[in-house]
């Protein structure tokens, strides 16, 4: 059980690590701006999320993060 546990320790810290080195943020909103900015293909800006969390809940953002990473990942 506890090495288990162990395990499953490991795993969040490894995807909560990725999220910090790719978006260097644990916000959804801003990991949503990043994507859309370099989807349009500009240069990712650091703080909109910000922004966005203010128009959004952190849910929908998570939604529509998700929602453009498939569609990103259905286009390649």
């Amino acid at each position: 059980m506890i090495k288990l546990l162990g395990w499953i320790m490991l795993g969040v810290i490894v995807v909560v690590a990725g999220f910090l080195y790719r978006y260097e943020s644990l916000n959804p909103c801003e990991w949503l701006t990043q994507d859309l900015a370099a989807h349009a293909g500009l240069q990712p800006v650091q703080g909109l999320g910000e922004a966005a969390g203010i128009v959004m809940e952190p849910m929908e953002c998570v939604q529509r993060w998700a929602d453009l990473r498939v569609e990103d990942a259905e286009s390649h």
